[in-house]
């Protein structure tokens, strides 16, 4: 395993109202329990304005690392908000389509892979966001054309039929390749890393592992074993006991780092419970870069549960 390192997913800056001071205490507390680096989540709607420049600001005050989670792009990645983006609501003609003709949908009209202004859409867009505010790294948040059909005029002619599922995987290791790249070109020393759901089939993790010009791969899950509890987004499966390994090696074997995000978002309290018990099994073998929320939204009763989780974190980054 090579050097920790400990981020915060921190999904503050799109408020409409945010206070300096709130935002400084918030980075302090990360700050204390052994974080190096803060991600945010950029929209295209913040390109126009938002509180990033003021978080990015702080961030940096702090001592840390400013880190971008290119948000919905596409209907391509998740991240926040949960809206369309711009280039995919104004460019029907991009659109992957279903074989009557409808959108492919993931939070609003998702563009082809296979449609050649795609990967230079979505290098364009990060780099105007790398360039207003500086991050030193991205994260591709969860790849969501990975399965399903696509039946685009871009896909025919790339294929000379539609896409089944095997083309869509391999579009989109293509495709993201070709951004990398392309980003690579303009902000040579990002770090770039991505990260799939747990429980993502093995030809996925193979497939994705091996995306052009990644510095870090892994998953998200949950801290429990498969048929523990059914809890959170993505059920039973998407949980890191026993589904991580399979990412590590996937990464190592592509000269990657591993890399985790901390699934805390929308658990309850019995669900958390498991989530600190399990915890000190999964950070014995954890990985390279270790990701966790920051308050995230649904976590239930956070004053009891934030300070014990970030705790085990900070020991884990500290050694122990």
């Amino acid at each position: 395993m090579g050097q920790r390192r400990l981020s915060v997913y921190y999904f503050h800056g799109q408020d409409l109202c945010i206070v300096p001071r709130h935002v400084r205490e918030d980075l302090a507390w990360m700050r204390d329990h052994g974080a190096d680096g803060v991600y945010v989540g950029m929209h295209e709607a913040d390109l126009l304005g938002s509180n990033l420049p003021m978080v990015r600001e702080q961030v940096g005050r702090a001592g840390l690392e400013c880190r971008l989670i290119p948000s919905r792009l596409g209907g391509l990645v998740a991240g926040w908000h949960r809206a369309p983006g711009y280039f995919a609501i104004g460019r029907p003609d991009t659109w992957a389509r279903r074989a009557d003709g409808s959108p492919v949908e993931c939070f609003g009209p998702q563009v082809s892979v296979f449609h050649p202004d795609t990967p230079a859409f979505l290098a364009e867009t990060v780099g105007r966001m790398v360039d207003e505010l500086g991050f030193t790294g991205l994260v591709w948040d969860e790849l969501k054309s990975l399965e399903g059909e696509d039946h685009s005029e871009w896909a025919k002619r790339a294929l000379g039929r539609p896409a089944g599922p095997a083309d869509r995987l391999a579009g989109t290791v293509a495709c993201f390749g070709q951004a990398n790249r392309l980003i690579r070109q303009r902000h040579p020393q990002l770090t770039i890393s991505s990260f799939l759901y747990a429980s993502c089939p093995d030809e996925q993790v193979r497939a994705c592992a091996a995306i052009d010009r990644l510095d870090e791969f892994g998953c998200d899950g949950k801290c429990w074993r498969p048929g523990e509890l059914a809890t959170g987004e993505g059920g039973g499966g998407k949980v890191l006991l026993g589904n991580f390994e399979r990412f590590r090696t996937a990464a190592a074997a592509n000269g990657r780092r591993s890399f985790v995000l901390l699934e805390t978002q929308l658990l309850d309290a019995p669900a958390l419970e498991l989530t600190l018990q399990r915890l000190p099994e999964f950070l014995a073998a954890g990985p390279d870069h270790l990701v966790f929320y920051y308050y995230p939204y649904g976590l239930a009763e956070p004053d009891r549960f934030m300070p014990p989780i970030g705790a085990a974190l900070a020991k884990w980054r500290g050694g122990g």
